[in-house]
C-alpha cells in the first residue's frame, strides 16, 4: 500500500484496506511504527487500534545519538551507556529509563550533552505509552518494524530503477500491484475480482 498523497490520503487508504481485510475482527489490533506523530494521529482517526508500539530500533537510534553526545562516537563508554539505557527500557520499561536519564541531566546541566539528554528525554516522554516493551513481549507482540521497513524498500524498488520516470497515477498503480504481489495476496485478490 502506498500513495503519493499526503498523510490524510494515506489514512483514508489505510482505513479502506483495513475494512477489506476485516481488520476490526482481528484478535489483536496494534501497530508498530517509528513514532512519528502524524502516523499516530492517522491511526487514532482511521483505525480502531488497541495499542501503538514504538519500534525498538527507532528508539535505539535516539539513544545512540545521546550516547555519542555524552561519550563520543564508537567509544566503549558510549556503547556501554547505550546498552544500559536500552536494557532498562527493554526489561523494565521507559519510565525506568527516564528515571536514569534524570540522573544524567542533573550531572550535565548545560551545553551539548544536556541538549542531547533533553532531546532523548522529551522523545521518550511523549511515547511512554508506546514503550512498555516488557508487557508487549509478555503478550507476544512484535516490538520492531523491520518487516514493514523491509517491505517499504521492496515496494519502492520498482519505482526507483535507473532511468525510470513515473507519473503519479502509474506510480500508485505499480505500488498497489507490488503490494498485492509481495504480500502473497495476488491470487486471492484477482480471484475476488473475477467473482465480482
Amino acid at each position: 500500500m502506498g500513495t503519493s498523497g499526503d498523510c490524510n490520503a494515506l489514512g483514508r487508504l489505510m482505513r479502506r484496506e483495513a475494512c477489506k481485510l476485516k481488520f476490526d475482527q482481528a484478535n489483536h489490533l496494534y501497530a508498530v511504527t517509528d513514532g512519528a506523530e502524524w502516523i499516530a494521529r492517522q491511526y487514532a482517526k482511521q483505525l480502531p487500534l488497541e495499542l501503538h508500539v514504538l519500534d525498538y530500533y527507532h528508539l535505539q537510534n535516539h539513544v545512540i545519538a545521546a550516547a555519542q553526545a555524552l561519550y563520543g562516537e564508537g567509544t566503549k563508554q558510549s556503547i556501554a551507556w547505550r546498552e544500559d539505557m536500552m536494557g532498562y527500557v527493554w526489561n523494565r520499561g521507559s519510565l525506568v529509563m527516564l528515571d536514569h536519564l534524570g540522573h544524567y541531566l542533573q550531572r550535565h546541566r548545560e551545553g551539548p550533552k544536556h541538549e542531547a539528554l533533553l532531546s532523548l528525554r522529551d522523545y521518550v516522554a511523549k511515547r511512554v505509552n508506546m514503550t512498555d516493551y516488557p508487557s508487549y513481549r509478555q503478550i507476544g507482540y512484535d516490538c520492531g518494524s523491520g518487516p514493514t521497513e523491509s517491505f517499504c524498500g521492496t515496494l519502492t524498488r520498482r519505482l526507483k530503477g535507473r532511468g525510470m520516470h513515473w507519473d503519479k497515477d502509474n506510480a500508485e498503480a505499480i505500488m498497489a500491484l507490488g503490494s498485492l504481489y509481495y504480500s502473497n495476496l495476488w491470487n486471492h485478490y484477482w480471484k475476488k475480482q473475477r467473482a465480482a
